[in-house]
C-alpha cells in the first residue's frame, strides 16, 4: 500500500510539472508569434509614420487592442511614444 501511494504521488508531482511547462511554452510561443506580427506590422506600414497606436496595429494584424498593449509593453523591440500613450514605435 505504502509504494502505490509513493507511485500516485510522483504521477501527479510529474503531471503538474509537465502541465507546467506546457502552459509557459504555450505562453512564450504566443508571445513570440504575436510579437513577429506587431514587427512584420510596422516594417510593411507605409506612410511614413513612425509611431502607431494599438488600435491601428490591433486592426492591421488582427489581434485583440489588449494583447497588442500587453505585447508591446514587454517586448524589448518597441517603445511608447513619450508624448501620446497607447503609441508605440520601434527602437532604434
Amino acid at each position: 500500500m505504502e509504494q502505490q501511494v509513493v507511485i500516485g504521488v510522483s504521477i501527479a508531482i510529474t503531471l503538474a510539472v509537465l502541465i507546467g511547462i506546457k502552459t509557459l511554452l504555450h505562453r512564450v510561443v504566443k508571445f513570440k508569434m504575436d510579437e513577429s506580427a506587431i514587427l512584420r506590422f510596422f516594417k510593411e506600414a507605409s506612410g511614413g509614420e513612425e509611431f502607431h497606436s494599438v488600435e491601428t496595429i490591433s486592426a492591421g494584424i488582427d489581434v485583440d487592442a489588449g494583447r497588442v498593449s500587453e505585447v508591446c509593453i514587454k517586448s524589448k523591440a518597441m517603445k511608447i511614444h513619450s508624448k501620446e500613450n497607447e503609441s508605440w514605435c520601434l527602437k532604434h
